[in-house]
């Protein structure tokens, strides 16, 4: 059984993809952009509530977020 980890580069890519900056979306999710960036850079994860809340506000799954904890995500 693989286990999964929150990936930053997917955030990032998603929320650029949906034309968000990281103010818009913390308003969204009730967090800091100082939170977003954080999530964004690797220096923190987001809990289970906020990552649920990230993905609603941005139109996602949960998964999206997520990579193999072996592997990690290549930017495009």
């Amino acid at each position: 059984m693989s286990a999964f980890e929150f990936s930053p580069a997917a955030l990032r890519r998603i929320r650029t993809e949906r034309g968000i900056g990281q103010r818009r979306l913390a308003r969204q999710i009730d967090r800091t952009h100082t939170n977003v960036s954080g999530y964004e850079n690797g220096r923190s994860a987001p809990s289970l509530v906020t990552l649920a809340a990230i993905a609603d506000a941005l139109g996602a799954s949960m998964d999206d977020f997520m990579v193999r904890a072996d592997r990690e995500e290549v930017s495009a």
